[in-house]
C-alpha cells in the first residue's frame, strides 16, 4: 500500500518536475532568440 502510494506521488513529481523543466529550457531559447536591449538593463542597473 505504502509502495502503490510512494510510486503514485512519484509519477506527479515527475510531471511537475519535467514541467519545471520545460519552462527554464524555454527561458533560455528566448533569451538567445531575443536578446535584451542594453538601454532597459542600464536603467534597470540605474534605478537599483
Amino acid at each position: 500500500m505504502a509502495i502503490d502510494a510512494a510510486l503514485f506521488v512519484s509519477k506527479r513529481l515527475q510531471r511537475v518536475a519535467f514541467a519545471i523543466v520545460c519552462l527554464v529550457a524555454a527561458q533560455f531559447v528566448m533569451a538567445a532568440v531575443q536578446p535584451e536591449p542594453a538601454s532597459a538593463t542600464v536603467r534597470i542597473a540605474l534605478a537599483d
